[in-house]
């Protein structure tokens, strides 16, 4: 089976996307990277407890978890798979948590305060 990949790592990227990026398997001796055909992904959520699994195909170093909730602790980890070897070990697990809405909202709020007030005012400030 080839080596794990390494060097996991994921930043919240909105209220509902990770960015992940890890680095590929080594030879065992340290050498050039092996042959890996894709990368399993595996992932879970604090909120609703569903546990996930993500091929990806062709082998990428990188992929971004979207449709993901808001304000929620995820742990993720990511193996090698090897047609000829198998599926390596993973990676330790990482956490991530996305952010809430909490900012967007308040905006949003502001804004329709305005709109409103403007209207009954009969101001339009379009």
């Amino acid at each position: 089976m080839p080596e794990q990949p390494t060097n996991l790592q994921g930043e919240a990227i909105s209220p509902t996307s990770i960015q992940l990026t890890w680095d590929e398997p080594r030879e065992r001796d340290g050498g050039a990277g092996v042959s890996v055909d894709s990368y399993e992904l595996y992932y879970n959520d604090s909120h609703l407890r569903q546990n996930v699994r993500v091929t990806i195909s062709p082998p990428v170093n990188s992929y971004r978890l979207d449709d993901l909730t808001p304000d929620t602790v995820y742990h993720i980890r990511v193996s090698a798979r090897s047609t000829a070897r198998g599926e390596s070990a993973s990676t330790p697990t990482i956490q991530v948590r996305t952010p809430d809405y909490g900012l967007i909202r308040r905006l949003f709020y502001k804004l329709y305060l305005f709109i409103t007030k403007s209207y009954r005012d009969k101001y339009c400030p379009i």
